[in-house]
C-alpha cells in the first residue's frame, strides 16, 4: 500500500518536523571536509518544501562508523562540517544542536526554534543506543518533533537503527504523523515500476566483485529482465566456473559456488563479455586486451572495447536499463574505460535508465553523466534489498495512505 508523503501531513505551520536524512557523506580524512555532497543535495527538495510550509526542521543522520573509529578519527565524524555544507547548499543557516545527540542542550536548542529554522542533530551513532533500537533513546528523539519524515532511502534497510524504526514507532504511540519524503517516495515509485511495469525490452547490467553478495538480486533480475549483461570482477568468476582460464585473477571458492548454478542461463538471458582488459599482476602498467582466456601472470581489470561496443549497441534498443556495479576498476583511470563507456551509453539511450546507487552512482557522477540518467538511486544496499523483496521495518512504521 502506498505510504503517506509530506503532502499528507496537513498544516505544518509552526510545527517541528523530525527528518531522517542520509548525510553519511565521504569526508576528507585529514580535514573532515565533505568530499561529495550528492546525498545532501538529494534531501534539499523535502527540506525546502517543509520550510515553505511554515515548519521548522530537525534533521538527523548517522555519519561513518564512530564505534570503530580511533579518537582522532572520531573527531572528524562530528556533524559540524556537514552542517556547514548543508547550510551552504540550502541557502540558509543550519545549526548543529549540540555536542550530544539528545539531552538538555538539544531540548533547549529545539525549544528555541522558530518557523524556517533548521537544526541538525549530532551524529546519531555517537549514542550507542541508536544502533540498538533503544526505546528510551527513541522516545527522547521523538519528543523533539511534532511529525516524522523518512527521507533516507540509503538507510531504509537498517532495521536496527532507532532513528529508522523505534523513533517513528514512538511518534505513532504519541499520535503524531509519519510520512516519507520526496526522495524516498521517488525511489519507491521508480523501483516499483521497474518490478511491475517496465518498458520492454528490459536490460540489466551487473558488475562489481562478488556474485555471492548479489545472488538474490541476480535471481530476481533473471525473472524480470530480457537480458542480463555481466561485467566487473564477477566476469572472471563466471568464466572460471565455466572452465575458462582467468590467469592470475583471484576467484574465491564461494564465488564459484554462487556462479555455477547460473551457468545454465549463460547464452540465454545472461551475456558475458567477449573481451577483457588485463593487467600484469606485478606491473599494472603493462596491459593487453584478451579474448577468452587471460594469460598467466595477468588479471582482468575491465571489460574490453568489443564488449563496450556490443553492450552499448544493445542499450540503444532497450526500453528500460538498470545498472548496478561498475564493470571495471574504474577508480584507476587506466582501467575506467569500460565503466565510462557504459555510463555514456546509458546517458545516450532513449530508455528509462536507472542506476542502483553505491559505487555505480559515484561512477556516473564522476564521469559527468548523472544528469542524463533517468534515476540515480541514493541507496546501494537498500536498492538491492528492496528489489530482492525484503520488507523494511523502517517503511512499515510510516502511515499508509487510505
Amino acid at each position: 500500500m502506498p505510504k503517506k508523503t509530506i503532502d499528507d501531513l496537513g498544516n505544518l505551520a509552526g510545527k517541528r518536523v523530525l527528518v531522517r536524512v542520509d548525510f553519511n557523506v565521504p569526508l576528507d580524512k585529514k580535514t573532515g571536509a565533505v568530499k561529495n555532497d550528492r546525498r545532501i543535495r538529494g534531501a534539499l527538495p523535502t527540506i525546502r518544501k517543509l520550510l515553505d510550509a511554515g515548519a521548522s526542521v530537525i534533521a538527523m543522520s548517522h555519519l561513518g562508523r564512530p564505534e570503530k573509529a580511533t579518537p582522532d578519527e572520531r573527531k572528524n565524524l562530528t556533524m559540524d562540517q556537514v552542517a556547514a555544507a548543508f547550510g551552504t547548499l540550502l541557502g540558509r543557516p543550519v545549526t548543529k544542536a549540540a555536542d550530544e545527540v539528545v539531552g538538555p542542550a538539544v531540548t533547549a536548542a529545539v525549544a528555541a526554534m522558530k518557523p524556517g529554522d533548521v537544526v541538525l542533530l549530532e551524529n546519531l551513532r555517537f549514542d550507542p543506543r541508536e544502533q540498538k533500537n533503544d526505546p528510551a533513546f527513541a522516545a527522547a528523539v521523538a519528543a523533539l518533533g511534532d511529525a516524522y519524515v523518512n527521507d533516507a532511502f540509503g538507510t531504509c534497510h537498517n532495521d536496527k537503527d532507532a532513528s529508522m524504526v523505534a523513533v517513528p514507532a514512538a511518534l505513532k504511540a504519541a499520535g503524531k504523523p509519519r510520512a516519507v519524503g520526496l526522495l524516498v517516495a521517488k525511489e519507491l515509485e521508480v523501483i516499483d515500476t521497474l518490478l511491475t511495469a517496465p518498458k520492454r525490452p528490459m536490460i540489466a547490467i551487473m558488475g562489481g566483485a562478488k556474485v555471492s553478495d548479489k545472488i538474490a538480486f541476480i535471481r530476481v533480475l533473471l525473472q524480470k529482465v530480457d537480458t542480463l549483461l555481466i561485467g566487473g570482477k564477477m566476469t572472471y568468476t563466471f568464466l572460471k566456473a565455466g572452465g575458462g582460464d582467468v590467469g592470475g585473477t583471484r576467484v574465491a571458492d564461494e564465488e564459484l559456488a554462487a556462479a555455477t548454478p547460473l551457468l545454465a542461463e549463460v547464452g540465454k538471458k545472461i551475456t558475458l563479455p567477449v573481451d577483457s582488459l588485463a593487467a600484469k599482476s606485478d606491473d599494472l602498467t603493462q596491459t593487453q586486451v584478451c579474448e577468452g582466456t587471460i594469460p598467466a601472470g595477468f588479471e582482468g581489470v575491465d571489460i574490453g572495447p568489443r564488449t563496450v561496443a556490443a553492450y552499448s549497441a544493445l542499450l540503444k534498443t532497450a526500453g528500460t536499463v538498470i545498472w548496478n556495479g561498475p564493470v571495471g576498476w574504474f577508480e584507476q583511470p587506466a582501467f575506467s574505460g569500460g565503466t565510462k563507456g557504459i555510463a555514456e551509453a546509458m546517458a545516450a539511450s532513449p530508455a528509462t535508465t536507472v542506476v542502483g546507487g553505491g559505487e555505480t552512482a559515484q561512477a556516473v557522477e564522476q564521469f559527468g553523466f548523472d544528469e542524463k540518467i533517468s534515476h540515480v538511486s541514493t541507496g546501494g544496499g537498500a536498492f538491492l534489498a528492496y528489489v530482492e523483496g525484503q520488507k523494511f521495518q523502517s517503511l512499515a512504521q510510516i502511515d499508509d495512505r487510505a
